[in-house]
């Protein structure tokens, strides 16, 4: 089980990856084994979007959530914010949360920085507003990573290696080095095969480095 044997619970659990298809199926598997453990809600950060598109469109059939407003959605074993402005709202309200819930996930890094239009702006303005919030977003992780470690969960970031600037793709910003300092957990997902994922644990404070291979879990995306 991802939870038991490969996540923190007391730290910051980091999964990078360059397919965000293999993230989906990760986090998706690790949603439905603790919904089969009857373990609490799992508070979710959607900010790519992926992971509730999919349970919305019926891609992951044991999973279903119910729209409460535009920017949350809830069920007996999720608690989703899907936030597009003013980011820190939705962080600030999972907190109130964390206590009923067995894991938060912050999903993800990379998003955090297209909620945003740097396209139009000189590389001078560019350096001064990616300081700016890259403060702001160190400042709610630790904000949810203080809470999480007095609850003993989990607190799980995502971030995909590169993403997209003016058309081209660029290394992710100072957010993925935070995570590099921070966590205590560190891992690569990718496609194994059309039915497997690969987790490589990069840094564990228990495990030594290696490559799991997990099935993938509740998607179905043909008939």
């Amino acid at each position: 089980m991802i939870y038991d044997s490969l996540l923190d619970r007391t730290g910051l659990n980091a999964i990078i990856y360059n397919d965000p298809y293999a993230k989906l199926c990760l986090i998706s598997t690790l949603i439905l084994q603790l919904k089969e453990e009857f373990q609490k809600r799992a508070l979710y950060i959607d900010l790519d979007t992926i992971f509730t598109a999919f349970v919305r469109a019926g891609f992951v059939p044991p999973l279903s959530v119910e729209k409460i407003s535009s920017s949350l959605y809830t069920s007996d074993i999720l608690r989703v914010y899907v936030p597009y402005e003013k980011i820190h709202i939705p962080v600030l309200d999972a907190i109130k949360f964390i206590d009923d819930s067995s894991i938060v996930i912050f999903d993800s890094i990379t998003s955090f920085y297209s909620l945003y239009d740097f396209d139009n702006e000189s590389d001078k303005q560019l350096m001064r507003e990616l300081g700016r919030y890259n403060q702001l977003l160190l400042v709610l992780l630790m904000l949810l990573l203080r809470n999480t470690k007095f609850a003993q969960i989990p607190l799980l970031v995502t971030s995909m290696i590169r993403y997209r600037r003016k058309g081209k793709w660029i290394r992710a910003p100072t957010a993925n080095r935070f995570l590099s300092a921070k966590s205590t957990a560190s891992f690569y997902v990718r496609m194994a095969n059309e039915n497997d994922f690969s987790v490589n644990v990069l840094s564990h404070p228990r495990l030594e480095p290696k490559k799991i291979i997990f099935p993938i879990k509740g998607i179905k995306l043909h008939p």
